[in-house]
């Protein structure tokens, strides 16, 4: 069985980590909306695979926001961009929901296909990043 774990926008690093500590199953997809808190830096999915994998969980990351599917697989986790991908992937998860109307949440966002893509992706949004970061511009 695997669990599927909805954050809020607001929900820190510690708060995510804490949550996951409450699972007993070995899968967990953690959904991750638009703007969270945690998905502004790869270190905090560091730490959450860190945290996953010292108690033999295994972590995914379910988020329909292609900036942060980049930064959790940048991290080496598996990513999905909703949350009946996860499920035709690692199969039909328990539910944990978090809120009022969460019990009929159909995931983070669109299918946006396989997690290849996602991880592919990461290293597009890691160059872009970098080039803008050195301040090279292309064109005239």
């Amino acid at each position: 069985m695997a669990a599927i774990v909805y954050l809020e926008p607001d929900d820190e690093i510690t708060s995510a980590a804490a949550r996951m500590r409450g699972i007993e199953e070995i899968r967990i997809a953690l959904v991750v909306p638009y703007g969270s808190r945690l998905a502004t830096s790869r270190i905090n999915f560091r730490l959450l695979a860190r945290e996953a994998q010292g108690r033999g969980r295994r972590l995914s990351i379910v988020t329909g926001d292609a900036a942060t599917r980049a930064l959790a697989a940048s991290a080496g986790l598996p990513v999905f961009g909703s949350v009946g991908e996860y499920e035709e992937t690692e199969g039909a998860p328990r539910r944990r929901p978090t809120g009022p109307g969460d019990e009929s949440a159909s995931g983070a966002g669109p299918d946006v296909g396989d997690s290849t893509r996602a991880i592919a992706a990461a290293g597009i949004v890691a160059a872009t990043t970098a080039t803008a970061r050195q301040g090279v511009t292309h064109g005239p």
